[in-house]
């Protein structure tokens, strides 16, 4: 709990210098969190490049809008949530944002023996067969460590039916596998 109160604390700070105008600030935002901007788009656009320009066009409007910005305490699921209705401006149906499985995330990338390559693999193999709003739900989740009610808000849906979400996902992951503890460890 300590852990949550310092990032809180930090983003909370971190925020108010990029408001004041900190080019360090904003710097760091965009240093820490360009990552997991880059593979949260990839998994809900096949464009790559609308992606890259969604994520552009999202650090320039923060920028050049950063004293009329709200505050938040959570950078990261401000930033997601952004992205996220960028994106959805762009596609052809903004209501059903069709949530894919792009390249093997940095999780997958970093393993490097047989057994955990495995293990990866059929982790992913699980996660594919949930539907697309399950593998979101349960992506924002755990990859990006966000609470059920940020889930709930960057995807537009009501606290009850992201927790049905991830629920019924990981109950069907459960029932499903064999390995399922693995799996949650992965997580």
């Amino acid at each position: 709990m300590r852990e949550l109160s310092n990032s809180m604390a930090n983003d909370t700070a971190l925020w108010t210098a990029f408001k004041a105008g900190s080019k360090v600030a904003f710097e760091e935002i965009y240093r820490r969190e360009i990552q997991g901007l880059i593979i949260y788009g990839k998994k809900i656009c096949y464009d790559y490049d609308a992606v890259q320009d969604a994520i552009q066009d999202l650090f320039i409007e923060l920028w050049n809008s950063k004293s009329r910005l709200s505050e938040t305490d959570n950078i990261r699921f401000y930033l997601l949530r952004s992205l996220r209705n960028k994106l959805s401006k762009k596609l052809p149906s903004p209501t059903e944002i069709d949530f894919i499985e792009a390249e093997p995330s940095i999780e997958f990338q970093i393993l490097s023996n047989d057994t955990e390559e495995e293990r990866a693999k059929y982790l992913k193999g699980a996660l594919s067969k949930l539907s697309k709003r399950q593998q979101e739900a349960i992506n924002l989740r755990y990859y990006h460590e966000l609470s059920n009610e940020e889930v709930a808000s960057i995807m537009g849906l009501n606290y009850q039916s992201v927790c049905k979400l991830i629920y019924s996902g990981l109950k069907f992951l459960k029932k499903n596998s064999s390995i399922f503890l693995l799996i949650i460890g992965v997580l």
